[in-house]
């Protein structure tokens, strides 16, 4: 963990898959700290009749961001934003039609390996006031 999975029922050569996984795993461990080895990019293209808006089918990017808990409320909207600019750079989807959300689980509750994750890293640069 973290964990992303992106939800887009457009085409995406090989190419582009490769370029959209190491962009958004780049800002995973530059925002959060995340050890590469822990990130994980799933990448799951629906038939374009399964992902629905304001009851239409609809080419959006749906990116759930599954991270260990305990990290400050800026830090997790700075991770939704980033992985945004990031599909949209690499996809070229208008980033009205992105949506990243981002979900928290206790790291006593995650394992990895065999083993319990350990608590989320915290930089000194990132440990400011949590903001809403």
């Amino acid at each position: 963990m973290p964990i992303m999975v992106c939800e887009f029922a457009g085409p995406l050569d090989p190419s582009t898959r490769e370029q959209v996984a190491r962009s958004i795993t780049a800002v995973v461990h530059d925002v959060i700290g995340s050890e590469l080895e822990l990130i994980s990019v799933i990448l799951r293209q629906p038939e374009p009749d399964q992902i629905w808006t304001a009851g239409k089918p609809s080419g959006d990017a749906l990116i759930f961001c599954y991270i260990r808990a305990g990290r400050p409320a800026a830090l997790k909207t700075e991770l939704a934003l980033r992985v945004s600019r990031a599909w949209h750079e690499a996809v070229g989807t208008d980033e009205a039609s992105i949506e990243v959300a981002v979900f928290e689980t206790p790291a006593s509750q995650t394992a990895r390996g065999g083993q319990r994750l350990p608590e989320p890293p915290r930089s000194a640069a990132r440990q400011m006031a949590d903001a809403p």
